[in-house]
C-alpha cells in the first residue's frame, strides 16, 4: 500500500516567480512546487555578484546591483502572488523582491525552500527537510526532498516484458576514490544478484572525464549508459519508472529520495563514503526503503512520504494559499 496521502484541493495562484541560481536540483524542486500551486509560472535565472553572493541571503547596501538576469527580466508591470525560491542565493533575491514588492503595496508571498540560514520570519513560509532538524511556527518539515515523480505517476505506469527487467544503476557525482576502487566491487555484486541480465547505467553530467573512462571500462556487452546529452535523450525518467531494481549512489539526497518514492527495490552504493551528518540522518531515515546486495527479499515495499503532499495539505500552506490574494480558478 502507497504511503501517501491525497492533499486537499487548492485554489491556484495566477502567476508564480520561480529563482534560480541555476543549480539544476534546487530548480527542480521549486518548480515541482510552482506547477502544485500556479496557473503560470515565470523561471527567473539570475547571477549573483560579490560581495553580495558570499553575504546571501543577507540583503547589504546596493542589493539593486547584486544581480543579473541570465534569461530574461522580470516583468515589475505584471506581479507574480508568489515568489518561491530555493537556496540561499535565491533566498536573498526572493527576500528583496519581496520588500520591493511590499513597498508599492503589492502583497506578494515568499515561500523558501531548504533552509537559507537565517530568520524564518523573513518569509511567509519555510520548507524545510526534516533531516535538517529545524521547526517553527512557519516552518513545514518534508521527508527528503520535493520533486515532480508523485505516487500516481509511477502507478499509472505500464510496463512491456522487456522494461520489467532493467537492472539501473544511478550515479550522480561520489568520490573519485569510490569511482576508482569501489564502483567496481558493487558492479560485481549487482551481477552476481542479477547474472543473465545486463546493467543500465546513468550517469550524472557533473562526472569527469576520468570518472566516465573508468565507469566506461568497468561495462559489458548488452550493458547501456548515458551520461550526457551527446549519449542521446536522458533516460532517468524512464529508468525510474520501469526499473526492476534501482541503485543509486549515495551523494545526492535528491536523487536517492526520487529512487525511494518508487514501488521497486532501492539500493545504496558507495553508502561508505558519506560522512556529512546531515546526510547520513537522511539515509537512516529511510532505512526501511533501502535493500542490501545480499539477494534477500523485503517482506514487502513502503515507498517514502511524497514530500508535495507532505507541503500541500499542511494547514500553513492551506491557509496561505487560501488567503485574498489567490484565485478561484484552478
Amino acid at each position: 500500500m502507497r504511503y501517501y496521502k491525497l492533499c486537499m484541493p487548492l485554489n491556484k495562484v495566477n502567476l508564480c516567480w520561480v529563482l534560480s541560481e541555476g543549480q539544476k536540483g534546487h530548480e527542480i524542486q521549486s518548480l515541482a512546487l510552482a506547477q502544485s500551486l500556479a496557473i503560470n509560472t515565470n523561471l527567473l535565472k539570475f547571477k549573483l555578484l560579490q560581495p553580495w553572493e558570499a553575504l546571501a541571503p543577507r540583503i547589504m547596501p546596493g542589493f539593486q546591483y547584486s544581480h543579473q538576469w541570465q534569461n530574461n527580466e522580470p516583468n515589475f508591470s505584471q506581479p507574480p502572488e508568489v515568489i518561491i525560491s530555493t537556496g540561499r542565493k535565491a533566498a536573498a533575491v526572493g527576500k528583496y523582491l519581496t520588500q520591493r514588492f511590499r513597498k508599492a503595496a503589492i502583497g506578494v508571498k515568499h515561500i523558501q525552500i531548504l533552509n537559507p540560514k537565517d530568520s524564518s520570519d523573513k518569509y511567509d513560509l519555510l520548507l524545510i527537510p526534516e533531516h535538517d532538524q529545524k521547526t517553527g511556527p512557519n516552518i513545514i518539515t518534508f521527508t527528503g526532498s520535493i520533486h515532480p515523480f508523485s505516487p500516481q505517476w509511477f502507478e499509472t505506469t505500464e510496463k512491456t516484458a522487456s522494461q520489467k527487467q532493467i537492472i539501473a544503476v544511478i550515479i550522480g557525482n561520489p568520490a573519485n576514490d569510490y569511482i576508482h576502487q569501489g564502483l567496481s566491487e558493487e558492479l560485481e555484486k549487482i551481477r552476481q544478484l542479477y547474472p543473465a541480465q545486463s546493467i543500465s547505467i546513468c550517469g550524472s553530467p557533473r562526472l569527469d572525464l576520468t570518472a566516465l573512462h573508468r565507469i566506461k571500462s568497468l561495462l559489458k556487452t548488452g550493458d547501456t549508459y548515458w551520461f550526457n546529452q551527446d549519449d542521446g535523450p536522458n533516460p532517468y525518467q524512464t529508468l525510474l519508472q520501469h526499473a526492476k531494481h534501482l541503485f543509486v549512489t549515495a551523494d545526492s539526497i535528491n536523487m536517492m529520495n526520487e529512487c525511494a518514492s518508487s514501488s521497486v527495490r532501492v539500493s545504496l552504493l558507495a553508502q561508505k563514503h558519506i560522512k556529512n551528518p546531515k546526510h547520513l540522518r537522511y539515509i537512516q531515515s529511510v532505512a526501511h526503503r533501502w535493500h542490501d546486495l545480499t539477494g534477500e527479499k523485503e517482506p514487502s515495499i513502503q515507498p517514502t512520504p511524497y514530500a508535495l503532499d507532505q507541503i500541500l495539505e499542511d494547514q500553513r500552506f492551506q491557509k496561505l494559499m487560501n488567503s485574498p490574494f489567490s484565485s478561484n480558478r484552478g
